[in-house]
């Protein structure tokens, strides 16, 4: 068993993130083989068997392979019940997942206080910064280039946000547990909450947005060919999002993620994804947020609310604004601080680089969140637990 890189990394890790590294202990289940990571002097160091690893978990030679060459993650693999935890806790594997990644492939951890966002002149970049689809496309690109996202204000016209705020009631009328085209969640009373419709796209307004001309505008910046690879009426083609308010189970609320977070990154990333507002962007209405910057880095789990968390930046957008950002940049959604709506609302159209995909040849890595019958999607920390 080859546990050690072809390829040392770069610098060290951030001081900060090394920090809340425990030793780890990772056992290949179908050998036994077992290797201990920890820190030291912000590296990483190897030590075959177990030492002072508090968490020692256990998963196949493939799944380990798969981890090391970024096709799988360790939120997928959670998720699919593929790693065990012998002792410890499977939220220190998560923690773990950026520094395997920067051992492995040498991709960074990100660190604020490294990172320095400069315009096409060379000049601080204000990553507030709003656009107009007619604005200067160079100046548009080097934007998402550098900070991962772009926010453009006044794509949709108000008779536009009217037929398809229609369409977006019907959907949520037609919804029902279960019906593995939409994720749920549960508040504290136990009642059930729609957060999602994922076959938006059966009907006609929604799927007008597949392929739409200003749509395709922005996606057009991106560095390399993008494609919508699933069709407009079909499971992700056009995805629908309410943000609900008390939500205590499911995924109604999301930590600091990336879009490639259960898996596939290395097979299918660079991916976009475009985000029209129907709704307000705002803290009380359940805001989205990025992290400027990050896209080319990974960055440790962590809910919004944790006192280590960053803050980002939450574009001020409106009903008929879009977002386009990278997979890969960092961003979050709180749950809503208002206890009155209008809540934010989102259409969904996701791009892939041309000629990427799943590495298994499954149709979509957010597949393994459906296995519940229910339409509940577990929270990651009860999901470790079970492992």
């Amino acid at each position: 068993m080859q546990w050690s890189p072809q390829s040392p990394p770069g610098p060290r890790l951030p001081e900060a993130y090394a920090a809340t590294l425990s030793p780890l202990a990772i056992e290949i289940a179908e050998s036994g083989e077992t290797c201990t990571f920890s820190m030291r002097d912000g590296r990483v160091v190897l030590t075959p068997g177990v030492e002072h690893a508090g968490t020692r978990v256990s998963l196949a030679q493939a799944s380990f392979d798969g981890l090391t060459r970024d096709l799988e993650s360790t939120a997928g693999l959670i998720y699919g019940r593929r790693v065990q935890a012998k002792s410890g806790d499977l939220m220190e594997f998560m923690q773990w997942e950026p520094a395997l990644r920067w051992l492995y492939t040498g991709r960074p951890v990100y660190d604020p206080g490294a990172i320095e966002l400069c315009d096409r002149r060379g000049e601080p970049l204000d990553p507030t910064r709003s656009f107009r689809l007619d604005d200067d496309r160079e100046e548009m690109a080097h934007f998402l280039r550098t900070t991962g996202f772009l926010f453009v204000r006044d794509v949709l016209s108000p008779e536009e946000l009217a037929r398809l705020g229609a369409e977006a009631e019907a959907l949520h009328r037609e919804a029902r547990e279960g019906d593995q085209e939409s994720w749920w969640g549960k508040r504290e009373d136990g009642s059930s909450v729609l957060c999602r419709v994922l076959r938006a796209g059966k009907l006609p307004t929604m799927r007008s947005l597949h392929g739409d001309a200003r749509i395709e505008r922005l996606a057009s910046l991106c560095e390399v060919p993008m494609t919508l690879p699933i069709g407009a009426e079909e499971k992700d083609g056009v995805t629908l999002l309410w943000k609900q308010p008390g939500v205590l189970e499911g995924l109604g609320d999301l930590p600091w993620h990336r879009d490639c977070g259960l898996g596939g990154h290395a097979s299918m990333c660079p991916t976009a994804v475009v985000s029209v507002f129907l709704g307000p962007n705002t803290p009380e209405a359940g805001e989205l947020r990025f992290l400027p910057g990050s896209w080319q880095m990974s960055f440790p789990h962590q809910n919004a609310d944790s006192p280590l968390a960053p803050r980002g930046v939450a574009p001020q957008a409106r009903a008929g604004d879009v977002t386009i950002h990278y997979g890969d940049v960092l961003h979050v959604a709180p749950p809503p601080t208002g206890s009155a709506g209008p809540y934010r609302s989102c259409i969904l159209l996701g791009y892939a680089r041309a000629g990427g995909g799943h590495h298994e040849g499954g149709r979509h890595y957010n597949d393994v969140l459906l296995g519940d019958t229910s339409g509940q999607i577990a929270d990651m920390r009860k999901v470790a637990a079970r492992s």
